[in-house]
């Protein structure tokens, strides 16, 4: 099987090194391409969101795309997502199966997607292709948790935004803490050229935190500088760390998916950075 050589990538640490072989098959259109870019988490501390948000962004995605809405865990952090979703048993290759549909893979840490777990792609299937784009061309949902890995992710989407196949998801929690750390953060961005492009997630995960006040200063502070804004309020369920399986998914709050939803529209073809402000409460 032939292996094309990927460029810098969200998929590999180092950039330049083969990724996928695709067995010479064309790719599909170019809308299609877009469609199927993968939810990539890029880096996440834990306790603001960025896995929970994620995977129910992919979940929510599988209604549509099926197998093909991908869920990627390259934040190499212990995470219990895989198990929340009720996901298949680990196997070899580290791919799972959600109850949605969702495909989901957390690569070994500090290596990047090895070709051999390409060696035989389901027969038809159309994942190699998506991770392909994602690699070569940026064509991903790249999720950061402003307050890890913020810095290194935005060299990478500096690298592929002027594209448009990018759309950048920055995680915050409604904390006087975590919003001045993250304000080096918003910086770094703009400096960039990307925060213009990012879609800012205000997640609360605190049940009795009264964040009102601060997501309406972060809302206003941000509007002009960011491509939208969502806000998530607290879900109890998300909150009792249940499993994730679809008859927990069905207890979520509306406001939840009205959220979840406002997202996967921002995020569905790189055009969120057409000034849009949303607020999901």
């Amino acid at each position: 099987m032939s292996e094309p050589t990927a460029s810098a990538s969200w998929l590999t640490e180092t950039g330049h090194r083969p990724l996928i072989g695709v067995g010479g098959r064309a790719p599909g259109p170019a809308r299609d391409v877009v469609r199927e870019r993968p939810v990539i988490v890029c880096g996440t501390s834990g306790g603001v969101g960025t896995s929970v948000v994620s995977a129910l962004l992919a979940d929510y995605r599988a209604a549509e795309l099926g197998e093909r809405s991908w869920w990627v865990d390259l934040s190499h952090t212990d995470s219990d997502m895989v198990e929340r979703l009720g996901a298949d048993e680990l196997g070899d290759t580290g791919w799972w199966q959600s109850g949605r549909g969702t495909t989901l893979w957390s690569p070994t840490e500090g290596s990047s997607i090895p070709t051999t777990f390409y060696a035989s792609p389901p027969e038809g299937s159309s994942l190699p292709r998506a991770l392909y784009e994602a690699s070569t061309t940026g064509a991903a949902v790249p999720v950061v948790d402003a307050g890890t890995r913020a810095h290194d992710a935005a060299t990478t989407i500096r690298d592929h935004h002027q594209t448009g196949a990018a759309t950048p998801v920055l995680v915050l929690g409604p904390r006087p803490d975590l919003i001045n750390r993250a304000r080096r953060v918003f910086s770094l961005w703009e400096a960039a050229g990307v925060l213009e492009h990012t879609v800012l997630v205000v997640c609360c995960q605190v049940p009795t935190l009264n964040h009102a006040a601060l997501t309406d200063m972060l809302h206003a502070s941000m509007s002009g500088h960011v491509a939208a804004v969502v806000a998530l309020d607290y879900d109890p369920t998300l909150g009792s760390g249940t499993a994730l399986d679809r008859d927990a998914q069905e207890r979520l709050s509306p406001r939840t998916w009205d959220a979840i939803g406002a997202l996967a529209e921002l995020t569905r073809d790189g055009q969120a950075g057409a000034g849009q402000q949303v607020m999901s409460r």
